[in-house]
């Protein structure tokens, strides 16, 4: 027993850190630097279902950019709204005579939704390079032209996971933005170590040929989310050189965090379910020791009580988690400013395995997202 629990928490550990500390100085690989000074094109793409509180906020934070109106298209697609978000977005193109916008409904109908309007869209766009965000984001004016000087400066690049954090007050948005700091420093340090297998598709671009060349979410379609992982895996299946993280703090796309205990968990058990259709042994590795120790948490003191570990593993453990755990942190608040973040982390500390025991426990069920229940056999 006390072996077990020994591998497994050296494996958390150095697993974590060996993944946070490369992403301290990550840039992408000299080999993919190709200098181009023809700024590049876009097409946006948007999939959005009954956001009318948020994406009027989106669609300002576009048309705002600090980038050339000719440069940019947008399309929006309507995945089956029932409240007056198409009636937000005919009426922010009927008001944007200075650059294209498209409006589409949702045709592609698989169990899927977003990754059916991306595909509708690629099939639509004028544009080869594709940025992707969600209707609930906030974008940073400087946001295109971030993408736009990665791509002049690694002008063959397939693919760029950008930088995404959460904003919110309570202690249920602080828990959540130092999950995604976390997140964010272990998704930056696998592109610093050629080994790519996270991004959020709340930011993210790609090209279309690229798209096009793995034939897009083919093979993916029946599970319900995984927009962004599987088409990394794609594309750095091909050539991983060329799939970049875009360390920049003008790229920091925001999105409010959840107000609730139960939306919070159905939403990590929804990411958790596609993690179970990955090809990324990486992957499974940092999802096996992260449940695995966060549940140890709780085992622990019992195992002890039952003279099964010694005092000097019970202590181990919870030192070496804490040490690695905030490691992780510091490191990521390194880039993603967080104020204050030390001030909860304790308290972080203790609630996080909770909130994994709530994740693991939600993902044996159906989950309801969006108002459409994703059974188990979707993903």
């Amino acid at each position: 027993m006390s072996f077990i629990i020994l591998i497994l928490l050296l494996g958390y550990t150095l697993s974590l850190l060996g993944l946070a500390m490369p992403a301290l100085h990550y840039r992408p690989h000299h080999r993919a630097l190709i200098d181009s000074k023809k700024d590049i094109a876009f097409t946006v793409i948007v999939v959005y279902r009954n956001e009318q509180a948020t994406l009027p906020r989106l669609l300002n934070d576009l048309k705002r950019q600090s980038y050339s109106k000719n440069l940019i298209e947008i399309i929006l697609v309507n995945d089956d709204s029932t409240d007056d978000s198409c009636e937000i977005a005919q009426t922010f193109k009927e008001n944007s005579t200075d650059q294209s916008v498209v409006l589409l409904d949702r045709l592609i109908h698989s169990t899927s939704a977003k990754k059916d309007g991306i595909s509708q869209a690629i099939h639509t766009a004028t544009h080869e390079h594709i940025l992707v965000t969600d209707a609930d984001c906030e974008l940073p004016h400087e946001w295109m032209a971030s993408y736009n000087e990665h791509y002049k400066k690694y002008a063959h690049t397939l693919f760029i996971a950008g930088p995404l954090a959460i904003t919110g007050s309570g202690f249920i948005a602080r828990l959540q933005q130092l999950e995604m700091v976390a997140l964010q420093t272990i998704t930056a340090g696998s592109f610093a170590i050629r080994q790519p297998f996270i991004c959020n598709g709340a930011n993210m671009s790609f090209t279309k040929s690229a798209f096009k060349q793995v034939q897009g979410y083919s093979g993916n379609d029946h599970i319900s989310s995984g927009d962004d992982i599987f088409l990394l895996e794609k594309l750095a299946a091909e050539n991983v050189i060329q799939c970049h993280y875009l360390k920049s703090s003008e790229a920091i796309v925001k999105t409010r965090a959840k107000s609730s205990w139960q939306s919070m968990i159905a939403q990590r058990a929804r990411w958790a379910r596609k993690g179970n259709e990955t090809k990324s042994l990486l992957n499974k590795l940092i999802a096996t020791h992260v449940a695995a120790i966060n549940l140890l948490f709780f085992v622990m003191p019992v195992c002890y009580w039952l003279d099964g570990i010694s005092k000097n593993l019970l202590l181990s453990f919870y030192l070496l988690k804490l040490f690695t755990d905030f490691i992780v942190l510091l490191v990521g608040t390194q880039f993603f400013v967080t104020q204050r973040w030390s001030r909860v982390f304790l308290l972080q500390y203790f609630v996080y395995p909770l909130v994994v025991l709530a994740i693991v426990l939600q993902s044996l069920k159906k989950i309801k997202w969006r108002g459409r229940v994703i059974d188990q056999n979707d993903v």
